[in-house]
C-alpha cells in the first residue's frame, strides 16, 4: 500500500517571499555597508599621507541601493585624486599617461618642477583586493552561510 505525501508549502512560500522582498534587500544593503566602510578603512591605510594627510582625511565611502541592486563607492573628491590613485605620465596604470616626457610645472610657491609622472598608489584598489576573501564573507552572511 503506497500512502500519498501531501505538503501545504504556503508558509514556505510566504517565508520565501518576506525574504526576497524585506530582508533581502536590507541583508544586503547592511553588507555593502560593512564592507565599504572596510574598504575606506583600509584605503586611508594604504593613502600617502603627503604634508597634511588631506587626501587621506577626504576618503569616504556611500551606499546606494535602488531597484538595479546595492551598490557600494569608496573614494575621495579631491582633483589630484586619480592622479595619485592612477600614477600619471609614463608610470600611468594603462599606460594611459602623458607621453611627451619630461614636463616641467609651476607649484604654488612659484618653484620649477621637472618630471616624467609619478608612480601610481592604488590605495582603493589595494584595499578591495586585499579584502576581497572577507567581502565576499560578509555578502555569504546575508544568507545565513557566513
Amino acid at each position: 500500500m503506497s500512502k500519498v505525501l501531501s505538503v501545504d508549502t504556503s508558509e514556505v512560500q510566504a517565508n520565501l517571499k518576506q525574504f526576497i522582498e524585506q530582508q533581502l534587500p536590507q541583508g544586503l544593503a547592511e553588507a555593502m555597508e560593512k564592507a565599504a566602510l572596510k574598504v575606506e578603512a583600509d584605503s586611508k591605510k594604504n593613502c600617502p599621507a603627503g604634508d597634511k594627510g588631506t587626501l587621506r582625511m577626504s576618503i569616504t565611502h556611500m551606499v546606494e541601493a535602488d531597484e538595479t541592486g546595492v551598490n557600494g563607492y569608496v573614494g575621495s573628491n579631491l582633483e589630484y585624486a586619480p592622479y595619485v590613485h592612477q600614477g600619471t605620465g609614463i608610470y600611468a596604470i594603462e599606460g594611459n599617461g602623458r607621453k611627451e616626457v619630461p614636463w616641467s610645472y609651476q607649484d604654488a610657491k612659484g618653484d620649477w618642477h621637472t618630471t616624467e609622472g609619478i608612480e601610481p598608489t592604488p590605495f582603493v584598489q589595494d584595499a578591495v583586493d586585499t579584502n576581497r576573501d572577507a567581502i565576499l564573507a560578509m555578502f555569504k552572511g546575508v544568507l545565513g552561510n557566513g
